[in-house]
């Protein structure tokens, strides 16, 4: 009995399995960081589509394409801080009888983990029907 007590003890002191769990621990907090800088990147293209998708469906006429533009920059790219990466040479409006396109492509670069930055493409691309 004393024996099995010894050896277990001694096996505990031993240390067994800590490496791992500081592995598991490091590669946790680096998804966790890389979470924290890209979740903004693509929440801000993700809102940029929402309000591109509100502005698309204004009526036609009270709402001419470079009106459209202006909404776009001010309401999209502006409040959700795209200035450094899309300009009005991103949008493209097409507005047809029944509806109305709008556009947007755009790169974003974020660093990912430290030392490590990724360019993210985006193609934003909606098409509504106009409210008369």
């Amino acid at each position: 009995m004393e024996n099995e007590t010894m050896d277990r003890n001694t096996r505990n002191d031993r240390g067994e399995g800590k490496l791992s769990s500081l592995i598991w621990l490091a590669l946790f907090a680096a998804i966790a960081y890389a979470a924290w800088n890209v979740g903004p990147v693509y929440y801000a293209n993700y809102s940029l589509t929402d309000k591109m998708n509100e502005i698309a469906r204004l009526p036609r006429a009270a709402n001419p394409d470079q009106k459209l533009l202006d909404l776009l920059i001010k309401q999209g790219v502006n409040e959700f801080g795209l200035q450094q990466y899309v300009t009005r040479d991103n949008f493209k409006i097409s507005t047809y009888d029944g509806g109305r396109a709008i556009t947007c492509e755009y790169d974003r670069e974020a660093e990912v983990l430290p030392g490590w930055k990724k360019t993210f493409h985006f193609e934003n691309k909606v098409d509504q029907p106009l409210i008369y």
